[in-house]
């Protein structure tokens, strides 16, 4: 059973990847167009859209959070390997797992909040562009339950090593 639902999560969690990866990549090359349109236009006349600065820091707040989604997912966040390594590889994963559970519990938190401020904005208009801040703040908790999503499939597998470690070690001690 939880075997089957690790491979359950894993493989939802590759598609998510997938589409994180896309999604991230899109957003950072229309923000690099729309920053080069902009600076070119500077250039040229002097003056720069001010719809454009507003657009540009919602695109960067999605592409920040899209991006912290997919740095958890490829486990490349900042962790204390360095202290972890001193130990032995049972205790290694044991460790692993605490911090990834602690850090699954913060960024599951911060989905709620990110929701009732996410609520909160949903009619406040943008001082420039024509849509509600809604949708600036909505990065944060789409972005926040991707990377909790990314961090649960961490804990599945790492649980599932600690289990095939103790196996093992039973195995080896008969």
């Amino acid at each position: 059973m939880f075997k089957k639902l690790t491979s359950i999560v894993s493989r939802i969690a590759e598609i998510l990847e997938t589409v994180v990866k896309f999604a991230a990549m899109a957003v950072l090359v229309v923000l690099l167009c729309v920053i080069f349109f902009q600076v070119v236009r500077r250039m040229i006349t002097g003056n720069s859209f001010t719809e454009i600065e507003e657009f540009s820091i919602v695109m960067a707040a999605w592409l920040g959070f899209l991006t912290l989604s997919f740095a958890a997912r490829k486990r490349v966040h900042v962790r204390i390997d360095v202290f972890a390594n001193k130990f032995p590889l049972p205790f290694q994963h044991v460790l692993s797992m605490f911090i990834t559970a602690l850090t699954l519990y913060a960024s599951s938190s911060l989905v709620v909040y990110g929701w009732q401020l996410t609520m909160k904005k949903a009619h406040v208009p943008l001082a420039i562009l024509p849509m509600n801040a809604g949708w600036w703040y909505l990065a944060f908790p789409v972005g926040m339950a991707l990377t909790s999503f990314f961090l649960l499939d961490a804990l599945l597998q790492e649980i599932s090593r600690i289990l095939g470690i103790t196996r093992k070690d039973e195995m080896e001690a008969n």
